[in-house]
């Protein structure tokens, strides 16, 4: 479970340098980025489902949730980079996240445009 807390950790932790270089960056650049967010971001649906079965160390809750915090708080970078809007972020609760059981508040930035498409599903329209 290790491995797969430093493969989502590491997505996490690089999105502000690879947004930063993301415009400059070729298309085979992009599209190694592309395939190491795939499997990362995988990794991530298992430790949700690891999560939600008890399956979890405190410890590791703790770098899990962590580490969806920062994501949410790096939305944009995460748009700039991979096109995860704000919907699909959202799926962190679907799959299971200790940011349920946080008292925290989490401060997240959407894009304006997707605001429409979020009220509307939280209206259940």
């Amino acid at each position: 479970m290790n491995t797969l807390l430093l493969s989502y950790e590491g997505l996490v932790q690089e999105l502000p340098e690879l947004a930063a270089a993301w415009g400059e960056m070729d298309a085979m650049e992009r599209d190694h980025h592309l395939a190491n967010f795939g499997q990362a971001w995988g990794h991530r649906r298992l430790l949700g489902v690891l999560f939600r079965a008890g399956k979890l160390t405190e410890p590791q809750e703790d770098r899990l949730e962590q580490r969806a915090r920062q994501l949410f708080e790096q939305s944009r970078l995460v748009y700039t980079c991979y096109k995860l809007d704000a919907r699909r972020l959202m799926k962190l609760f679907v799959w299971g996240t200790p940011l349920v059981l946080s008292r925290q508040a989490l401060r997240v930035e959407f894009d304006p445009s997707s605001l429409n498409e979020m009220a509307l599903a939280w209206a259940g329209a």
